[in-house]
């Protein structure tokens, strides 16, 4: 839902994002993405503002000196730790160290002598051994985010956990994030009409399987009615692009699995290319979005810190809890010039297990299943709308948060909409993904774009693209890094980046 406008003479930020809304004529709908530097936390049923933390009037954690800040600092603590000081600066430094960075001569561990990999660390591992559970619940809680300091590689997560920080400039689109691929794919469309190219998008369908047969690609189709059977005869292609995360790519695996593979090369089902398929952790998310007909957390007992140092409202937040909310975003009203406002508000935006809490809630009381879990395809058919005890329930946290009294529910409006987002479900079974530790980073990133480079005696032009497999997970950044990649190193087609240093994607391997 935001991005970080790229900065050409910092260079930072994400630079494709931003050339590619700038060439499709959209620069004038970038707007501001202001998130609060003083966030609201509600940790352990207590309440206290960030910007309040002190050694008098700590978060309520066991963790001397440690909850007398906040977490970001000792995230920034722990990379340090990892990366020595100063960690790497550059894209460039930074795929440098997770190729070949190790435990500085500094560190002090029974359980990781100096000089150890720290690819081939787990986060979770490491942060446990330098600073205890009590610090680790606190950096979980505080943080937000249950997905930055699972068991992931800790090299990476160094790196992105050392940046990550309340108060960060993002910007979004006037109209929306999908403003900017609506446009995309419209311009794409008449581009094609214009060179007489035939560009179809075909809907309810998805692809089934696929494989190498006679030295070319080859696949079938299935039907969104039907998505686990096959509706087309084997087809032909020059060129494939399998632009989706890891779990929809393994089933189309699953499928191909199970034909008739004498004679042909079945590509997903390679081992060297699982192992590099199973290099991402999933992290599965959801959300529940809220909408009511007043902004009634500016007048609670503990409101978040809405406006900027001026006192102009334009921050959405977050607040950051330890309950299944976990972090609420306030979004003002999205009716603006009407006699009916509308306020929306994120009102659980969370991941990692607290995805199941909220999935018990979205069948409705006194309903049994009708459908597996595996069956249901929530996340491409579409927001779906939340049932009364999902509304309900998060009435109480928010009561809660705001109010710090569960009875206080009744106080919350009932909303005039209420809907939810389950990445948890297939296909796609997660919200964003993280690399694994025991892992060459840079090798993955560079062969699992081209798969058939890990089997000998094969090549095609089949290609994986997404943000998963890439440096800059979690954001359409590092989705369209890896397809430019792609585009430029195999097939020819020039980039529209500065890349001198802003590496597309990790190419420190041999």
């Amino acid at each position: 839902m935001r991005f970080i406008l790229w900065d050409e003479a910092k260079g930072e930020g994400h630079q494709l994002v931003t050339k590619t809304i700038g060439l499709l004529g959209l620069s004038n709908k970038i707007v501001d993405f202001n998130t609060t530097d003083n966030p609201l936390l509600y940790l352990r049923e207590h309440h206290i503002y960030q910007a309040d933390l002190s050694p008098q009037n700590p978060a309520p954690y066991f963790t001397p000196g440690n909850n007398a800040q906040p977490a970001a600092t000792l995230f920034t603590n722990i990379s340090a730790l990892i990366t020595g000081t100063p960690g790497p600066q550059t894209r460039t430094e930074q795929c440098q160290f997770y190729a070949t960075g190790t435990l500085p001569a500094s560190f002090n561990s029974f359980v990781y002598p100096p000089g150890s990999n720290a690819g081939d660390i787990g986060y979770w591992n490491v942060f446990y051994d330098q600073a205890g559970n009590e610090s680790y619940d606190y950096a979980n809680d505080a943080g937000g985010y249950t997905s930055n300091v699972i068991n992931w590689n800790a090299a990476n997560a160094a790196v992105y956990n050392g940046e990550f920080a309340p108060g960060g400039t993002f910007k979004t689109m006037a109209d929306g994030y999908s403003e900017v691929f609506y446009e995309l794919y419209q311009q794409a469309l008449a581009a094609a009409n214009a060179s007489g190219v035939n560009l179809v998008l075909q809907q309810q369908t998805r692809l089934h399987s696929i494989w190498l047969e006679n030295g070319a690609i080859t696949y079938r189709l299935a039907n969104a009615s039907d998505p686990y059977a096959p509706a087309t005869s084997p087809t032909t292609t020059d060129c494939a692009f399998l632009a989706m995360p890891p779990n929809p790519i393994q089933l189309v695996a699953e499928a191909t699995r199970y034909l008739d593979n004498t004679g042909r090369v079945d590509v997903l089902n390679q081992s060297a290319v699982q192992l590099y398929l199973q290099s991402v952790i999933l992290q599965p998310s959801f959300r529940i979005l809220m909408f009511f007909d007043q902004p009634w957390w500016q007048n609670t007992t503990y409101p978040p810190k809405l406006t900027d140092a001026k006192g102009t409202p334009n921050i959405f937040g977050p607040t950051i809890t330890d309950i299944p909310l976990r972090q609420i975003y306030y979004f003002g009203n999205n009716s603006p010039g009407n006699s009916n406002p509308v306020y929306g508000v994120l009102a659980s935006y969370d991941d990692m297990q607290f995805t199941q809490f909220w999935q018990d809630l979205e069948t409705p009381l006194n309903t049994h299943r009708s459908i597996p879990l595996s069956e249901d395809f929530q996340p491409i058919i579409g927001p779906r709308d939340a049932t009364e005890s999902m509304v309900r329930m998060v009435r109480l946290e928010l009561a809660k948060v705001h109010y710090g009294d569960p009875n206080a529910a009744w106080q919350i409006p009932e909303p005039l909409e209420s809907k939810y987002m389950d990445f948890s479900l297939n296909p796609f079974a997660a919200g964003y993904h993280a690399w694994s530790s025991h892992y060459d980073i840079c090798d993955v990133m560079q062969k699992i774009r081209k798969p058939t480079l890990l089997i000998p005696g094969a090549d095609a032009h089949l290609y994986i693209t997404g943000s998963a497999f890439s440096n800059d997970q979690a954001w359409v950044e590092g989705a369209f890094c890896t397809a430019e990649s792609v585009l430029r190193d195999f097939l020819g087609v020039p980039t529209i980046a500065e890349t001198a240093n802003y590496p597309l994607i990790c190419g420190c391997t041999s």
